[in-house]
């Protein structure tokens, strides 16, 4: 049940990172999306991408006073968009979530702070349940419905039989 319920934490908050840093990083004037992507991520997501891209977000940190707004815009689509991808997969989870937990610390102070927890625009509300739940699975960890649970259970077989391998003698 466990491995089932950290499962559905990341497919959902996976899903909500990686479409949130795609327009960061693929975004721009003239992107548009297919209708069908409009009919399931919602009108919120064209405008994103219409508005997105770097050079767009980069001037939004630069706006907010982040230092090297630049490479932060980077940091910030790469983090939202890998990290959603390995939330999804469960590769890297507990990396992953951390920097994603590190990525809305500094969104809900830069971002969503003044505007209380429920703001009239965009309070801090959504980024501290995602905060809360990068903060579980980091904590946690995938869940043996995942890679790195696939991926783990590899490589301690095949240290187990390494070992095992290191008592005999080698032939002659």
């Amino acid at each position: 049940m466990r491995s089932a319920g950290l499962l559905a934490l990341r497919m959902s908050a996976g899903l909500l990172f990686a479409a949130h840093g795609f327009p960061k990083l693929f975004g721009g004037a003239g992107r548009s999306v297919s209708p069908r992507v409009q009919q399931y991520l919602g009108q919120g997501f064209a405008g994103a991408m219409e508005r997105g891209g770097q050079s767009n977000f980069t001037a939004s940190l630069t706006r907010m006073g982040v230092p090297a707004p630049r490479q932060m815009a980077l940091v910030v689509g790469l983090t939202e968009f890998v990290g959603g991808l390995c939330l999804l997969t469960g590769f890297a989870t507990r990396l992953s979530a951390a920097a994603l937990a590190v990525n809305m610390v500094v969104a809900i102070k830069l971002a969503h702070w003044k505007q209380g927890l429920i703001g009239a625009a965009s309070g801090y509300m959504y980024a501290l349940s995602m905060l809360g739940g990068m903060l579980a699975i980091a904590g946690s960890g995938a869940g043996a419905l995942s890679l790195d649970h696939r991926v783990g259970g590899w490589l301690a077989r095949r240290r187990r039989s390494e070992l095992a391998g290191a008592d005999i003698p080698p032939q002659t």
